[in-house]
């Protein structure tokens, strides 16, 4: 039998060497591994790629089990000849490197549900925009100041994670750096001081977000001078990154978000939309993020005014993705238009209308961070302070725009800290005004008003446009299981499910867990509170001491890109 069982191997073996390469057909699922990432193994499957590897869940645990996925996802891994890399708890995952070879026939494992391609991220700016006035037009445009009067809010005691390039030390921040960690390092801990900013990028982000004038005399503020910094570093000095490295700054997040009172999280990354946010593992940690109690806010992309070319995670219909406007330098609204360079909807692939809402983003003045990357190539762009100190900068982009919205998602939460993300998703829609001449697409709800947010006292949600990702559908499955079930649309798939069973005939018993299930299931209306969220994605797993293969392999060349 033995002899019968080689000799068939041999002729497999004589099979593949004679077609150059190629990969047989029935050599692996297509269906489990990124379309793009499978193209690129077919076509070499010698080569090495970094990917994300998830596992499938393990239905038989209860809620107040422990799902190990990661390390199955890196057992998998190393069966089939790959590098596991690190544990992704927060999507069920490692990642890891893998030949083509292995990444195909790691695709047939049962134990494996998908694998993604570990996809590029760089922050989003414009460094050629003209410098500033010693004053900041845009926040006058919002109606900041009127909120800070009105309602004796600056965002005290809000912990807002900066997700970017780090945060460097400076006088208008203060002690309210309250944590930092840094992700492009090969053994990344917690500092209770800053840690600096090589980028640049992440000093100014976090500014906008909560800087308190000092160094300017109260001219240059964020929006949020009261809020409290956690610098998470995911980015390095020439403003890349990847996917993976994002997840592991999320999930350090959520571990965390309790120690630091994390209420919100800007992400001023983003990358190329190639498939339904539904297949994208960055959506999957967001998702988790919000249902957690986290409210996510997303530069929509500085890809221009072509529709279609909003940026992941900003595609994710669970998150607030923000649009850049130019406030033409002055506090008057009338002169206000979408900067040329904010990125338009409908989404690629899933055909959502984005972006959310939109803020001011063109020549914005914020904080500077000596010797980074953009305060070397781009010195002409500094903005001296009044004390001698580190100064301003000046920047334009989507990734300005998002910190904007982010610091009055902080004044909210220090008003009414019992809003939910979807609360003040809505809310920020609610409270937006019209840009003149600008399609929804363009601006979605419009340009937010601070005092008029603040002032509302509405209990409304923001349903979700879309569905949750695949990943969080497949996760979250045993979290809600025994709870009444709400359909958005009891004529949804002409009143049945894709048993034939209708929606209101659907019990635990005979409920069917596939796509058209869960299209239809209202998941902002299920009962998220009782999940420990911190001890079902936190892993502490590492396979390798270096990083070498993650922030490293792309510093090559400058991702801080100009745009005209």
């Amino acid at each position: 039998m033995w002899k019968r069982w080689l000799s068939l191997t041999l002729i497999l073996a004589i099979t593949l060497s004679g077609v150059g390469g190629r990969v047989e057909a029935r050599s692996y699922d297509e269906s489990k591994v990124d379309p793009g990432l499978l193209r690129q193994a077919l076509a070499d499957p010698e080569a090495d790629y970094d990917v994300i590897v998830r596992s499938v869940p393990d239905q038989k645990k209860t809620k107040a089990q422990r799902d190990d996925r990661g390390r199955r996802a890196g057992d998998e891994v190393q069966k089939a000849g790959g590098k596991p890399k690190h544990v992704l708890g927060i999507v069920g995952g490692a990642s890891a490197t893998l030949s083509g070879k292995a990444l195909l026939d790691l695709s047939n494992s049962s134990a494996v549900d998908y694998v993604f391609a570990d996809v590029k991220f760089t922050a989003q700016w414009d460094p050629v925009a003209d410098a500033a006035n010693a004053t900041s037009p845009g926040l006058l445009s919002i109606n900041a100041p009127q909120a800070w009067t009105q309602y004796n809010v600056t965002g005290r005691g809000i912990g807002v994670a900066v997700v970017d390039s780090g945060v460097a030390a400076h006088p208008d921040l203060g002690d309210r750096i309250v944590a930092a960690i840094d992700f492009t390092q090969a053994a990344p801990t917690v500092s209770a001081s800053p840690l600096g900013d090589p980028g640049g990028h992440g000093t100014h982000v976090a500014g906008l977000v909560a800087g308190d004038g000092t160094s300017s005399g109260g001219a240059i503020t964020g929006v949020a001078p009261g809020a409290n910094i956690i610098d998470v570093r995911v980015i390095d000095a020439n403003g890349s990154s990847n996917t993976s490295v994002v997840l592991r700054g999320l999930q350090w997040i959520l571990r965390n978000k309790s120690t630091y009172n994390v209420k919100v999280v800007n992400l001023s990354l983003g990358a190329p939309v190639t498939k339904s946010y539904k297949l994208d593992p960055l959506a999957t940690a967001v998702e988790v993020l919000t249902f957690a109690g986290v409210t996510i806010l997303v530069s929509a992309g500085n890809s221009g005014s072509a529709g279609g070319t909003i940026t992941s995670p900003a595609n994710d219909p669970f998150v607030i993705s923000v649009g850049a406007i130019d406030d033409a330098q002055t506090a008057a609204t009338l002169d206000d238009t979408i900067a040329s360079f904010s990125s338009r909807g409908r989404t690629a692939y899933d055909s959502l209308t984005k972006p959310d809402v939109s803020a001011p983003g063109r020549r914005m003045v914020s904080l500077r961070s000596p010797g980074s990357t953009l305060d070397t190539q781009y010195p002409e762009r500094r903005v001296d302070g009044t004390d001698g100190g580190p100064g301003y900068f000046t920047l334009s982009g989507t990734s300005m725009a998002a910190p904007v919205v982010a610091g009055t998602v902080a004044l909210m939460l220090e008003r009414n800290p019992t809003l939910a993300p979807n609360q003040i998703k809505k809310r920020l829609k609610s409270g937006a005004s019209d840009v003149s001449g600008f399609s929804v697409q363009a601006q979605g709800a419009g340009r937010i008003d601070v005092a008029a947010t603040l002032g509302a006292i509405g209990t409304d949600r923001e349903y979700g446009a879309g569905r949750v990702s695949d990943s969080f559908a497949k996760d979250m499955r045993r979290f809600i299981e025994g709870q009444p079930l709400v359909w958005k649309d009891l004529g949804y798939n002409g009143g049945v499910d894709s048993h034939n069973v209708t929606w209101e005939g659907i019990t635990w018993e005979n409920i069917t867990w596939d796509n058209v299930t869960w299209e239809n299931i209202s998941w902002e209306n299920l009962t998220w509170e009782g999940i420990t969220w911190e001890n079902i994605t936190w892993e502490g797993i590492t396979w390798e001491s270096v990083d070498d293969l993650n922030i490293g392999a792309l510093s090559g060349t400058s991702s801080w890109a100009k745009l005209d």
